[in-house]
């Protein structure tokens, strides 16, 4: 496992859906609009954003998270660390 220090986090890139469930090919929906959207993997002690700290960030949750981060690969999976600062939303 991947722990994050400090106020990093740790995500996984999330693909959002380019087709309904009944096989209808949405157009609208680009690559570059799904860029920068993620899964949080993992979250730093020192984040004043997780939950354990006071905030409403937890594991699990959606984000969009701007062009600052850093891409590693781990044991043959891709994740994306970031400073928590460059989260800009939680997606509900």
């Amino acid at each position: 496992m991947i722990r994050p220090v400090f106020d990093n986090v740790i995500l996984k890139k999330v693909e959002l859906e380019k087709s309904t469930e009944s096989g209808i090919v949405l157009n609208s929906v680009k690559d570059t609009d799904l860029a920068n959207i993620g899964e949080i993997y993992a979250i730093g002690e020192a984040s004043v954003l997780s939950v354990e700290n006071g905030g409403e960030l937890q594991k699990g949750d959606k984000v969009i998270f701007s062009d600052n981060y850093k891409k590693i690969n781990y044991k043959n999976e891709e994740y994306y660390v970031l400073n928590e600062e460059e989260l800009l939303a939680i997606l509900n």
